[in-house]
C-alpha cells in the first residue's frame, strides 16, 4: 500500500513538472493574436475613376464609352502586408494579419478577376493602380479599408471599345451564316445594346470584327465581354494576318461562354500568351475578333445579348 501511494504521488508531481514546464515553453513563444482586415463587394462596386481618362490618355471617348471602361466586376483581391503576400481572397473576405503592433502596417491590396481560359484563373487585374494603405493596428481588431478609387495606369489603352450605341463593327463572317447584331434598346439598362437570335434551322452564328493593329512582345492583353446567354454558348475566337506562326484567316480557339440562362455576366478572358506567340515573328498584326454561337438544342431559339465588348492592352515588362 505504502509503494502504490508513492507512485501516486511522484506521478503527480510529474504532471505538475510537465505542466510548468508547457506553460514556460508556450509563455515564451511569438505572440500569434491576429489583427483582421474585412474587404466586402461593396467597397469595389463603383471604384474606377474615369473622370480624366481622356486627358491622361490622350483619348477623346464619349459618356457612353467611358461607362463602359469604368464597368468592372472584380471578385478576388491579392493581398500583402508589409511586403509580404497573404495570398488570393474570394470577395468578401475577413483576413487575418499578424502585422507589428508597434507602428504603420503598409496594406497592398491589387483587384483580381476570373478568367475561363478552358479552366478558370483567378488573374490579377494589372490595368489598374494597385490599392496601398497605411494603418496602426491593434491585437484582434477590425479594419476595413478607407475609401478609395482606382485609375488605369497610363499605359493602357483600349483597341476595340463596343458600345453597341448606333451600330456594331462586328459583321457575319461569311455569306452562309448571315445573323448580325440587331441594335435594341433595353429597358432595364435604359441603353442600346446588341442582340443576335437564332431562329428556325439555324444552329449557330458567326461573326467578326474589323481588323485592327495589336503589338506584341510583353504586352498583356485581357478580351472583356458583358453579355448574356439563353440557350446558347459562345465560343471565343482570335485571329491574326502577318503571323508566322498561324496562317491568315486561321482563329486560334480562346475560350468558351456557356449559356447564362439569361443573366447578365462580364468575364475576363486573357489573350496575352497567344498574343504574343503569335507575334514572336513579328511585332504589329492585323488582328480580329471572332465569336461564334451555338444552339445548346437545336429545336429551340437561341438569343445572345451584349452589353458591350473591349480590348484592353497594357505595357507590362515586369511580368
Amino acid at each position: 500500500m505504502h509503494n502504490r501511494r508513492f507512485f501516486s504521488m511522484k506521478n503527480c508531481y510529474i504532471f505538475i513538472f510537465l505542466f510548468i514546464i508547457s506553460n514556460l515553453i508556450f509563455s515564451c513563444g511569438p505572440d500569434i493574436t491576429p489583427a483582421y482586415l474585412i474587404i466586402t463587394e461593396e467597397d469595389f462596386s463603383d471604384c474606377l475613376d474615369v473622370s480624366v481618362f481622356n486627358i491622361t490618355h490622350d483619348q477623346n471617348y464619349d459618356p457612353k464609352e467611358l461607362n463602359a471602361i469604368k464597368q468592372q466586376n472584380f471578385s478576388d483581391v491579392l493581398v500583402s502586408l508589409n511586403g509580404t503576400e497573404l495570398g488570393y481572397w474570394k470577395l468578401p473576405c475577413t483576413i487575418p494579419l499578424l502585422p507589428n503592433y508597434s507602428g504603420e502596417n503598409n496594406i497592398r491590396v491589387i483587384p483580381c478577376v476570373r478568367s475561363p481560359h478552358f479552366t478558370v484563373t483567378t488573374l490579377q487585374y494589372l490595368f489598374v493602380d494597385p490599392i496601398e494603405q497605411f494603418m496602426e493596428l491593434n491585437k484582434e481588431g477590425e479594419y476595413k479599408l478607407s475609401p478609395f478609387s482606382l485609375k488605369y495606369v497610363p499605359t493602357v489603352s483600349f483597341p476595340v471599345l463596343e458600345v453597341f450605341e448606333q451600330s456594331t463593327d462586328f459583321k457575319p463572317r461569311t455569306s452562309e451564316h448571315p445573323a448580325t447584331i440587331e441594335i435594341i434598346d433595353d429597358d432595364k439598362l435604359l441603353k442600346k445594346i446588341g442582340k443576335i437570335s437564332i431562329i428556325d434551322t439555324a444552329v449557330f452564328f458567326d461573326v467578326v470584327s474589323s481588323f485592327f493593329p495589336l503589338l506584341g512582345g510583353r504586352e498583356r492583353q485581357f478580351w472583356e465581354i458583358s453579355y448574356k446567354s439563353i440557350n446558347g454558348q459562345i465560343n471565343i475566337h482570335l485571329g491574326f494576318e502577318g503571323s508566322l506562326v498561324y496562317l491568315n484567316d486561321f482563329f486560334a480557339d480562346v475560350a468558351v461562354l456557356p449559356s447564362t440562362e439569361g443573366v447578365w455576366k462580364k468575364v475576363y478572358i486573357d489573350i496575352s500568351d497567344i498574343v504574343s506567340k503569335a507575334t514572336s515573328t513579328a511585332p504589329l498584326l492585323s488582328t480580329r475578333l471572332r465569336m461564334t454561337g451555338l444552339k445548346d438544342i437545336e429545336d429551340i431559339k437561341a438569343e445572345f445579348y451584349f452589353e458591350n465588348i473591349k480590348l484592353i492592352t497594357m505595357y507590362a515588362p515586369n511580368l
